[in-house]
């Protein structure tokens, strides 16, 4: 089964995500921000992130870079889920290393396109 760790300071928002995931067949952990996040990856096979960008003690900028300096996660497939509605977040966040940069409130649709985008072949095909 994939692992998928997502990251966001609201707990509403991890667990609506969580509930989409695990609707498709995925495993998912949830870390409050990116420093609690960085140890999860340390002790797991993720193979996809979903991170907030607004969070306390590590932004979600700051732990795409440390993700990025991790050998096992160099290419680890990122998703930036914010409320940051700016052209120059989203450059920022692509640089950086994320993948897709997707604004809230997200559909379940879009998490999904985007997720079966990143990992075919991983779970959710008839969801």
């Amino acid at each position: 089964m994939a692992h998928i760790l997502v990251v966001d300071d609201s707990a509403m928002v991890r667990r609506y995500h969580a509930y989409i995931l695990t609707s498709l067949g995925y495993d998912v952990e949830e870390s409050e921000d990116g420093v609690l996040a960085l140890e999860t990856l340390l002790q797991g096979d993720h193979v996809l992130i979903i991170t907030d960008i607004n969070m306390p003690r590590m932004d979600g900028f700051r732990f795409i870079a440390e993700v990025r300096d991790m050998p096992a996660h160099r290419h680890t497939p990122i998703i930036i889920v914010t409320t940051q509605d700016h052209a120059v977040d989203a450059a920022r966040g692509l640089e950086l290393g994320a993948n897709v940069y997707v604004v809230k409130p997200t559909e379940p649709e879009k998490l999904v396109h985007w997720v079966r985008r990143l990992l075919p072949g991983t779970g959710g095909e008839e969801a």
